[in-house]
């Protein structure tokens, strides 16, 4: 069957899929990686947000907007109560 729909959104959907379930597969429950946003990834609705967590939290990858001063690419503990680098859980974009 051919597709024919032409939209971009489509184009993306899928591979952003795969990705999205790709980083669960390497990320540990409750690991996230501080990731900083350029101009051609601002989040609709979000535009102040320049920096984003990208983490898994119940078998699921979320991003949440980052405030804190964390260098892109620093991956962060979002809830391991035996840690002492637990970071507070973000809410999420």
């Amino acid at each position: 069957m051919e597709n024919t729909t032409n939209s971009p959104e489509i184009d993306w959907m899928v591979p952003a899929l795969i990705f999205a379930k790709a980083l669960g597969i390497v990320m540990e429950e409750n690991q996230g990686m501080v990731v900083d946003l350029s101009e051609n990834m601002l989040i609709d609705g979000h535009e102040d947000v320049k920096k984003v967590i990208v983490y898994r939290k119940d078998e699921q990858v979320h991003i949440a907007p980052c405030e804190e001063d964390i260098p892109e690419g620093g991956v962060i503990n979002l809830g391991s109560p035996e840690s002492d680098e637990t970071t507070s859980e973000p809410s999420e974009i």
